[in-house]
């Protein structure tokens, strides 16, 4: 079996600009970059957890994790509105053909389809990757490891920490860096 990866920002946005031509694929891999959803999380996102009017998003964790309401962001919104002005009615905001939840099998083969459309590496063809591309992205980015946490929607912050990892050095030019702001020599 092969270890997800994060994938890269190129990556990523490749698969977004494909999955454009399909409302639907849009807006589910769209929410899925976003948000650190989880593929049954997704299939149970219901068309009520979308609020247009307070532009937030409604994710019910599972795996323990913690449900979450989320800002829906500008570079997202579009995607949503249109999958939201063309979707069947349903409860179910990605509902089957035959009206009831989409499978994982489901959500991973869309998701697979795009990752392999725009030659996404093996290890990052998974849905899965999306979410750790989130939150190696943010980590990398500089968010601290408790509001990741709240992002991710970990109970325990030792899932959060798989996406920090320091050298020496970067411990070394951090304490620095606090010393020389406090005014102490470093």
């Amino acid at each position: 079996m092969i270890k997800e990866h994060p994938m890269t920002h190129e990556q990523l946005n490749k698969i977004l600009v494909a999955a454009k031509k399909n409302l639907r694929d849009a807006c589910m891999l769209t929410i899925a970059a976003n948000h650190a959803i989880r593929c049954s999380e997704l299939a149970s996102l219901k068309t009520a957890d979308i609020n247009l009017i307070d532009r937030t998003i409604r994710i019910r964790r599972l795996k323990g994790s913690n449900t979450t309401v989320e800002e829906i962001f500008d570079w997202e919104l579009e995607a949503i509105t249109a999958w939201m002005d063309k979707k069947p009615v349903n409860e179910l905001l990605f509902p089957s053909l035959r009206a009831r939840a989409l499978c994982r099998t489901s959500i991973y083969n869309i998701f697979r389809h795009y990752a392999e459309l725009t030659f996404t590496p093996v290890a990052s063809r998974a849905p899965h990757a999306m979410r750790h591309t989130l939150g190696q992205t943010l980590a990398d980015g500089g968010m601290d490891i408790r509001r990741l946490q709240i992002i991710m929607g970990h109970k325990n912050i030792n899932s959060t920490a798989q996406y920090f990892t320091y050298t020496q050095r970067d411990c070394d030019a951090a304490k620095k860096k606090i010393f020389a702001n406090r005014g102490v020599a470093a």
